[in-house]
């Protein structure tokens, strides 16, 4: 019988032999099935020991073993040493693990509809809400980044918290406000945000706009001060300016973002390209060490943000990340066989499976996001494509790994010596870059199914995926891309079908087999090809766009019946309460138009902001976005 170290070996180079056979660019196996096999290891719910709870409870509180350990062996053991690194029976960074946990549970629902990955956002959510720092604290109502021995911090934290995990937790928060109405999750997400606007630092340009990196939450000693990663506080900001506008918070976003500009961003600044201040797992000693993973996530915020220069910036940002952890041709990637693949960051250069999908993802970003201008480089697709290419041979191979698990290290292919690690972060941050690298390159999702592979603006509430529909809901105005196995033969918006393509509603490229739909929030239905226009209801009712929009003080909905209906409409303000249900009875075949007077019903002005409105009628229910400027 061979040794289990001869067997891993012969695996090992098994899978480097595929690699060599199947050519540097071709995936080992089918993205899509990589997503579906690394979804089942994180529901799985695999792991032994290490699992403490606040009580010392050795069973553990019925929760999967990720929100209490990083890591997890190829024995199944979550033990830690006591000694050396991490130096702890049981460690965590809840922060940071659960905000990825709730995206990539998002996008694995987005994607095939099961139930159950929402269900696993909410319980990731539901758990960190509870345990954040006291309210009366200099920092309260924050998040932890590190629990030990099954109590909230410590680790190489010490007494301290870091002040950008808060800013990550607060935006999925947000995300999970829209997509289940939980108002909980809205409140715990303002009251992260107001300690940033409380705890924001000023003096001089190196100073003015940004946050420490380790504080005490108590009184605010600071333990450890210099991070660039400040982009979770500012979208968690800017995104709550447009809900609860005047009061503070997109002052506070655009002073972090003039921080960034000034110092990371500024050739100029003595900290040109000072990215540090991310990672959990080294404590002071990481003092001047950089990473990849601030500088990548703030080079994805400029793209997104695409104010003139912020391409530029983000190309020079690629640029420094790029030649500073693209790992060398045989430097702890298989001689080549992996390139590209990337550093980890200055403290452990290891090639890692979440740092490489990572710089893939941000390499399409910027391939999209220049096409057709002279900033445009084309080795950014056949890069991120490859990046990500090479996530399909992370998976171990031997039992008990061969439950769809992602490796550590891509090392660990060629030493299986180095320890047969995986962690569960890792796997969550597959989801996340094979998922939001789809809409972008649609060759990564099959050809034969039909997903929703992607969206902006409003989020995803509701999805149902039937043999000739697509059911969808949003909470908000949007557009959502598909992927689909046959051609759309109509797209209904509310309560109206559009059979036709058309400008600002949907498109269809036959290609790459994607439609995009533009979409005003509320019901979104796909009807697939093999569905008759026969089979499509006709349309009770037709919304036109509210107007004025924004509007002061009066807003009018228009809508057309083709038959008597009752009709209604309910205003919601951001925090998801009713302010005004403008009910009617049943009205006559024709055009109504109903009016707002931006007042509640006893007659008192509300202020200004963003309003949710439904509008119903018959069997029909839309959603709008609406804004009061008073």
């Amino acid at each position: 019988m061979l040794k289990p170290s001869i067997l891993l070996s012969i695996i090992a180079l098994a899978v480097v032999a595929a690699r060599v056979a199947s050519g540097a660019t071709t995936p080992l196996v089918p993205h899509d099935q990589v997503v579906h096999e690394v979804y089942g290891f994180l529901v799985s719910d695999v792991g032994t020991n290490g699992i403490l709870t606040e009580d010392n409870d050795p069973l553990g509180d019925p929760v999967p073993p990720y929100f209490y350990h990083y890591a997890i062996w190829h024995t199944n053991n979550l033990e830690s040493s006591l000694v050396g690194y991490p130096g702890y029976a049981s460690i965590s960074y809840p922060g940071y693990t659960m905000s990825i946990a709730i995206d990539a549970f998002l996008a694995y629902w987005a994607y095939s509809g099961n139930p159950q990955a929402l269900a696993r956002a909410r319980q990731a959510a539901d758990w960190l809400l509870p345990r954040r720092t006291p309210a009366a604290d200099t920092y309260g109502n924050w998040v932890y980044s590190t629990q030990t021995d099954g109590v909230m911090g410590g680790g190489f934290d010490g007494e301290a918290i870091m002040s950008d995990k808060s800013g990550m937790f607060g935006r999925r928060l947000l995300r999970l406000f829209d997509a289940t109405g939980e108002i909980a999750y809205f409140n715990t997400a303002v009251e992260i945000a107001d300690t940033y606007v409380a705890t924001q630092l000023t003096g001089g340009v190196e100073d003015d706009g940004r946050w420490p990196y380790r504080v005490r939450p108590a009184d605010g000693l600071v333990i450890q001060d210099y991070t660039s990663h400040l982009i979770p506080a500012t979208r968690l900001l800017e995104e709550l300016e447009l809900r609860l506008p005047g009061n503070g918070y997109g002052l506070a976003a655009q002073r972090a973002w003039d921080w960034l500009l000034n110092n990371p961003l500024e050739p100029t600044s003595a900290d040109y390209m000072h990215w540090e201040g991310f990672y959990e797992d080294i404590g002071t000693a990481s003092v001047g060490l950089h990473d990849h993973y601030g500088a990548e996530s703030t080079l994805a915020e400029l793209v997104l943000r695409n104010q003139p220069g912020d391409l530029d910036l983000a190309i020079d940002i690629l640029n420094w990340s790029t030649n500073r952890y693209l790992a060398p041709n045989g430097l702890m990637d298989g001689g080549g066989l992996y390139a590209p693949a990337l550093l980890e960051w200055d403290a452990w250069l290891n090639s890692t499976y979440a740092a490489t999908g990572q710089w893939g993802y941000v390499n399409l970003l910027l391939d999209r996001a220049t096409e057709g201008t002279p900033l445009h480089d084309p080795s950014w697709r056949t890069d991120g494509l490859q990046a990500l290419h090479n996530l399909t041979y992370g998976q171990e191979v031997p039992p008990p790994g061969d439950d769809g698990r992602m490796l550590t290290t891509i090392r660990e292919l060629i030493e299986p010596s180095f320890g047969r690690e995986t962690w569960y972060e890792q796997n969550f941050n597959t989801l996340i870059y094979l998922l939001w690298s789809m809409p972008l390159a649609p060759e990564l999702a099959p050809n034969d199914e039909s997903h929703l592979i992607g969206f902006t603006g409003g989020e995803l509430q509701a999805i149902d995926y039937q043999t000739v529909r697509i059911n969808t809901r949003w909470s908000g105005a949007g557009v959502a891309t598909f992927k689909l196995s046959q051609i759309p033969v109509s797209v209904r918006l509310g309560s109206q079908w559009h059979a036709i393509p058309q400008a600002g509603v949907w498109s269809w490229d036959a290609a790459t087999s994607v439609l995009v739909v533009e979409h005003a929030g509320g019901e979104v239905e796909i009807a697939l090809g093999g569905l008759t226009t026969t089979d499509i209801p006709s349309q009770v009712a037709q919304w036109s766009a509210p107007y004025p929009n924004p509007f002061n003080p009066r807003i009018t909905f228009e809508v057309s019946l083709k038959r008597a209906s009752d009709v209604d409409v309910s205003i919601f303000d951001a925090r998801g309460r009713l302010v005004r249900r403008l009910a009617r009875n049943e009205l006559s075949p024709g055009t109504h138009q109903i009016v707002w007077n931006g007042a509640t019903p006893t007659g008192v002005e509300v202020a200004s902001g963003v309003y949710r409105v439904v509008l119903s009628a018959g069997d029909g229910r839309e959603t709008r976005t609406i804004s009061l400027v008073r």
